[in-house]
């Protein structure tokens, strides 16, 4: 399957990522990613940026109500039915809690307690209508009801799994038109890491 992945990450976002995950790498998607690094360039003569920052990586999302999501990459389009979205570039931050106590006429300070923040995970991605290569409403109104979902998505991914996470929720999203391709629509989420028994949602209505 040839589409230029490249170049609609390079106008989504402003940069491509040259890191892939190990499983994604061996379904050919570094191939695709690679080829264009070789090149330097896309159709139109731009130059690509390539930032090694975030990573690309095959991802699965469940929730408890029978939702799956798949978002990964098949070389053949015939073996893209069970898949959602094309393969995200995902970025992680993570800080501590700490209390502090400054000692009086010194530059000395004494951390009283400290914990250690949940993982804040960032995705940039691609909705492509592979097949008609038309503007993707329906998986538009697909992500939306990802987000509107009020509860935990427990994930399948070689990089969470490495750090740790094994669900999340959604605390942000962000969609936009990416220009020069109309088939194609970019979103960036941001979720953080939970464990699911300890999760609970106040329901305000």
């Amino acid at each position: 399957m040839k589409i230029d992945f490249a170049g609609r990450f390079q106008s989504a976002f402003g940069f491509i990522t040259k890191s892939i995950s190990s499983r994604l790498d061996k379904e050919g998607f570094g191939e695709v990613i690679r080829n264009s690094h070789n090149s330097g360039f896309d159709l139109s003569g731009n130059v690509y940026v390539w930032d090694e920052s975030a990573s690309f990586d095959e991802i699965t999302l469940r929730n408890s109500t029978g939702g799956r999501y798949l978002f990964a990459f098949r070389l053949l389009s015939e073996q893209m039915g069970d898949v959602f979205a094309t393969p995200p570039m995902l970025s992680l931050r993570r800080s501590k809690r700490l209390i502090i106590t400054t000692i009086d006429n010194s530059d000395t300070e004494v951390v009283e307690r400290y914990g250690t923040e949940p993982y804040e995970i960032t995705w940039r991605g691609l909705l492509i209508d592979l097949e008609n290569h038309a503007f993707p409403i329906d998986k538009l109104e697909e992500l939306n009801k990802i987000f509107e979902e009020n509860g935990v998505w427990n994930v399948d991914s070689e990089i969470l799994q490495a750090v740790g996470v094994a669900a999340v929720y959604f605390k942000d999203i962000q969609i936009d038109f990416v220009e020069g391709f109309e088939d194609t629509i970019s979103y960036t989420f941001t979720t953080r890491a939970i464990r699911p028994l300890e999760y609970q949602l106040n329901d305000v209505n």
